[in-house]
């Protein structure tokens, strides 16, 4: 009988190697919890993985040895390692291992990945006596406690160096992934930009122009700038206007206007216009830039904007909020706050505002 590896490509009938498997999975009954994966396998799901991964077995015309393959991001994932019990000791499992080396090097992927469960003992050693090294404990759904071990084993062409690394990364990525699967929750966020450094609307409006990318309706208002063409506002207003609802309803900083009646009257109704679109819950986000601003001057209650944001606020609605010196009592009811610091600034050093740069 050959042992070479070779690899199965559709069409070819699976029926020999799912008898395989069940039958050399079997001795996992009772002993784990869950029940192996191996139950779900099919006809139908051995085809997809020989499509979309690769099947490397041994053996003709009944494989006596297999392995699964699917490639990752970060390293080739070994799967339904399975020599048959009449076969074993002579090798079979080190040379499929050995094989799935050579195809990680040549598709450029560092790491060779596998999982076993925690009860199987004795795959821990097997496995670390081919050069794998425990690198997560996971659960699955349902469970409390650690189901599955991860092993990791960087490819031969590595340098230790090189493997160490890539070992590292691969046991922050597993942390991380971890972190990852307990944050399912989604909501509409409440978001603050402020401080005294460059950024703040410039930030905002990314999210605003990722929105727009995305095919989700959203809405702009400037409570004080207005008095001069802006980038953004050319842009939306000119490509975008279906997709993005744009109101500047202030004239100007308050040092040009130089009128807080008529700065108040704009920004009152500058805010009524914001909880209009906030309301509309087919906005997906509501930018209200230099809102912070129409607050420090006394132009808006500050109670009035968190009991509506609190209170009024779509479930789902992100809403934007910039400008220098945010009250506390916003800050307190955000779910995302930044402060930008400034640490270096042109005009300083005499040089205005620019097209491109600052509007």
């Amino acid at each position: 009988m050959a042992m070479d590896p070779f690899r199965l490509c559709a069409p070819f009938d699976s029926t020999a190697l799912l008898r395989l498997i069940r039958a050399e999975f079997a001795f996992m009954e009772h002993r784990i919890d869950p029940p192996s994966s191996m139950h779900r396998l099919t006809a139908e799901s051995i085809a997809q993985q020989a499509d979309t991964g690769e099947i490397w077995v041994i053996g003709t015309p009944a494989p006596i040895a297999c392995i699964f393959l699917t490639p990752k991001p970060h390293a080739l994932y070994l799967g339904k390692l399975t020599v048959d019990a009449d076969h074993r000791g002579q090798g079979l499992a080190r040379r499929l291992i050995d094989l799935a080396d050579q195809r990680a090097r040549a598709l450029n992927l560092p790491l060779l990945e596998l999982q076993t469960r925690v009860e199987l003992v004795e795959n821990h050693a097997a496995f670390a006596a081919m050069g794998f090294a425990i690198t997560a404990r996971t659960a699955h759904k349902g469970f409390d406690r650690p189901t599955s071990i991860t092993m990791h084993r960087g490819t031969h062409a590595m340098t230790e160096d090189t493997e160490r690394h890539a070992m590292k990364m691969a046991k922050k990525k597993a942390a991380r992934d971890k972190i990852m699967a307990t944050k399912t929750d989604k909501k509409g966020l409440i978001i603050v930009h402020t401080g005294k450094g460059k950024g703040k609307s410039s930030a905002a409006f990314g999210m605003i122009f990722r929105c727009i990318a995305h095919d989700m309706k959203c809405a702009v208002v400037q409570f004080i700038k207005g008095g001069m063409s802006t980038g953004e506002r050319d842009l939306i207003l000119g490509k975008f206007a279906d997709a993005c609802a744009f109101h500047t309803m202030g004239e100007g900083f308050t040092w040009e206007t130089q009128d807080k009646t008529r700065d108040t009257e704009m920004a009152q109704a500058a805010w009524e216009k914001a909880k209009e679109l906030i309301r509309d819950e087919t906005n997906k986000m509501v930018l209200l830039d230099e809102i912070n601003i129409a607050l420090r001057y006394d132009y808006l209650d500050i109670n009035d904007v968190v009991t509506f944001l609190v209170e009024e606020k779509p479930e789902m609605t992100h809403v934007v909020l910039t400008g220098r010196n945010a009250k506390e009592e916003l800050i307190e009811i955000a779910d995302l706050v930044t402060e930008m610091e400034l640490v270096k600034h042109p005009f300083r050093s005499g040089v205005k505002a620019q097209i491109g740069v600052e509007f």
